[in-house]
């Protein structure tokens, strides 16, 4: 479901708070959900963070279409869309705000060249933006209440489904399981926070008036408060730590299946969110878990990304991410395939200083044509 203006008989204005918080119902733990409650669950955090670090640090350069050699210079609008914005902060809150709510927004503030392809787009809170399904069918896109030209408007969704305007909200249709995990994480710090449950108790076999009690319980205080000191007992007194009963800590369980539900809403591995799930981890495990997490997680980001990307870029050019950092194995296994490639004939030298991040060797330098 997407916002809507609501009216009243007396033609009352609701504001954008109030539409926002009835689109935000408290789930049946007790909690309300919304993206930016949501964030203060850990595993909610990690997930959009793994996402949103992976993909705005990756490098994405301008193609022309037949052509292998990146655009030199590369368009503003891959390097600095907006103002004071480079283009890895610029695709982290794209990110951030599409793992959310499953939108993202950018206002065109400036264009250039014959065309008048964008050269700025400032990204936009996508509470800010507002679809309003006309009779016709045809949608009016509201800015702050005002409509605005979709021309002027860059739209990345996640999500999509026939029939509406927005991408659908990971953190809305998931609100019960984000609301479990809240809840529980609410529960413990309450439950550590209040020390319902006493540490440790003083018994004895002997009556003790209440005065008494309170005297040996002072006494006791005074002697152990913030310090170590050996306690020295008397009158039958004794000391017994008192610990979790274990049904009473399966917040922890219910903590960890949390863990587990988020990572299965984002395609994210759980132990790369420092979650238990993952076990001991190698080399060649490692390359697995990170191409997984490439071709199930992150690919499908990077394809629609690029898609966007490119109908800001003049015709005949198009974006690519450079995703191979993800699959950048131990030096060992890299140097064994670039001495593959140069037996088979299918890599040069140059290519493979390259992927190496190294420059080409100098004019004149002896190459090996191939590999004794």
């Amino acid at each position: 479901m997407w916002p809507f203006r609501r009216r009243t008989e007396d033609r009352q204005e609701f504001t954008l708070e109030q539409l926002l918080a009835e689109s935000s119902p408290r789930t049946r733990s007790g909690v309300a959900v919304d993206t930016d409650q949501a964030l203060r669950l850990s595993a909610v955090w990690a997930c959009r963070r793994l996402l949103a670090d992976t993909i705005s640090t990756l490098p994405v350069d301008a193609f022309r279409t037949g052509s292998r050699q990146p655009v030199d210079p590369a368009p503003s609008i891959l390097t600095m869309p907006a103002a004071d914005t480079p283009i890895d902060e610029w695709l982290d809150q794209v990110v951030m705000s599409a793992t959310g709510g499953g939108n993202a927004f950018g206002l065109v503030v400036a264009r250039a060249g014959a065309a008048m392809r964008p050269t700025q787009l400032e990204p936009l809170d996508p509470a800010r933006v507002v679809p309003v399904v006309r009779p016709d069918r045809t949608i009016e896109w509201r800015l702050d209440g005002r409509e605005i030209d979709k021309a002027d408007l860059w739209h990345f969704r996640r999500y999509p489904v026939p029939g509406r305007p927005l991408g659908l909200s990971p953190i809305a249709y998931h609100a019960e399981t984000v609301g479990l995990g809240l809840a529980a994480q609410g529960y413990g710090a309450q439950y550590f926070g209040d020390a319902a449950d006493p540490r440790g108790l003083l018994s004895t076999d002997q009556h003790l008036s209440r005065g008494q009690a309170m005297q040996v319980h002072d006494v006791w205080m005074a002697m152990k408060k913030d310090r170590r000191d050996i306690a020295v007992l008397g009158n039958g007194v004794k000391w017994e730590r008192v610990a979790i009963a274990p049904e009473e800590s399966q917040f922890l369980e219910t903590q960890k299946f949390s863990v587990a539900q988020v990572c299965r809403i984002y395609g994210v591995p759980p132990e790369m969110v420092a979650s238990e799930a993952g076990g001991s981890l190698t080399y060649a495990n490692v390359e697995q878990r990170d191409l997984s997490l490439l071709k199930y997680a992150i690919g499908p980001w990077l394809r629609r990304l690029e898609t966007r990307l490119s109908m800001l870029l003049p015709r005949g050019m198009y974006a690519k991410f450079n995703a191979g950092g993800l699959l950048r194995t131990d030096l060992k296994t890299r140097y064994e395939s670039y001495e593959i490639g140069l037996r088979a004939g299918f890599l040069t030298v140059d290519e493979a200083r390259e992927l190496e991040d190294r420059e080409p060797l100098p004019a004149g330098t002896r190459r090996l044509d191939a590999v004794a």
